[in-house]
């Protein structure tokens, strides 16, 4: 007989998908990483004209402007992504005390008799 407990399974959480999404992300990172190791290996005299270039026109840009421009866009967009987070982490927790507060369903499928 399969305990009851077994039967249960419980939908993924916010976390686990956000920590999915970190360990593809740093995995993506750090395969890009190896590529781009292997091609200044591969042609070093082109990698260092490239750094080259992309120095001057880091130094050719209005990079202070363009730092002022992020933060107010992120200042803008942080709190309503916290009230989109803080929602979806109340809505999981409200489906978790409901979850306790039923009884569980036994499950016709894993019983081993008519009286179990």
């Amino acid at each position: 007989m399969i305990p009851l407990s077994a039967s249960i399974v419980s939908p993924p959480t916010i976390e686990d998908g956000v920590n999915a999404l970190l360990a593809d992300a740093k995995r993506k990172v750090s395969q890009r990483y190896e590529d781009c190791e292997q091609s200044v290996r591969h042609a070093p005299g082109k990698a260092i004209l490239i750094a080259v270039a992309a120095g001057y026109l880091i130094h050719r840009l209005p990079v202070r402007s363009l730092l002022v421009s992020q933060v107010r866009l992120l200042a803008a967009l942080a709190p309503p992504t916290l009230l989109a987070f803080g929602a979806a982490k109340l809505c999981e927790f409200l489906q978790e005390q409901a979850r306790e507060k039923t009884p569980a369903v036994r499950d016709p499928l894993y019983t081993s008799g008519p009286y179990d």
